[in-house]
């Protein structure tokens, strides 16, 4: 009987992370439809002239690398600026992002929000 508490234990802590695991199939799809393109530079380029389309891929691998790591990415225009901003600011330091990916991730979502955004 003691033998089989561990292995219970493993099995049960085994279960739950299977569980809690993600489908690469969906966030691939995800990653593929919110891509940066020339687009969003010319879009954003209007509100910084200094934008390039590799900050915003490098914003994009943040995205997909970093913010999925304890949560799901979500459709991006399903936020306004605004909330965009709030999670931004309130996840960054969890996601132990450095200021200077801080600012692409935000470039990134920003630019891809203002280029695909539906009035």
């Amino acid at each position: 009987m003691k033998k089989l508490i561990p292995l219970i234990l493993v099995s049960t802590s085994m279960s739950v992370l299977l569980i809690n695991c993600k489908s690469s199939k969906s966030t691939t799809a995800s990653i593929d439809k919110q891509v940066p393109t020339e687009k969003e530079v010319e879009v954003y380029k209007k509100i910084n002239n200094n934008i390039t389309l590799a900050d915003l891929q490098a914003g994009h691998k943040i995205y997909y690398s970093k913010c999925n790591t304890c949560h799901q990415n979500f459709e991006i225009v399903s936020f306004s600026e605004k909330k965009w901003r709030h999670e931004i600011d309130d996840m960054s330091p969890k996601a132990e992002l450095n200021a200077e990916e801080k600012n692409k991730l935000t470039l990134y979502i920003l630019s891809y929000l203002a280029a695909n955004k539906t009035q």
